[in-house]
């Protein structure tokens, strides 16, 4: 009878140690998929482009302007202390 509990328990158990396998790791293929779904034109690409260049670069004035407004609030004496 335990004999029979194991024969039944052995499928699930290598389902299970199948799926752990996989479990958390990317699938690799060898190759781009088959359809991307939109597919861009030249000028819609260049258009994309200039638009992310435009984003980072008011992204990164917006930095540079916390970044100052931050020590000119701090002030003078921040830089006068004891080292």
């Amino acid at each position: 009878m335990a004999q029979g509990s194991l024969t039944m328990a052995e499928p699930e158990t290598q389902r299970r140690d199948a799926l752990s396998e996989t479990k958390g790791q990317p699938e690799t293929k060898a190759g781009p998929p088959p359809f991307d779904g939109v597919v861009l034109t030249e000028e819609q690409r260049r258009s994309r482009r200039s638009r992310s260049v435009a984003i980072a670069l008011v992204l990164g004035a917006l930095c540079l302007l916390f970044y100052v407004v931050t020590i000119v609030k701090l002030g003078p004496a921040v830089l006068i202390r004891p080292l």
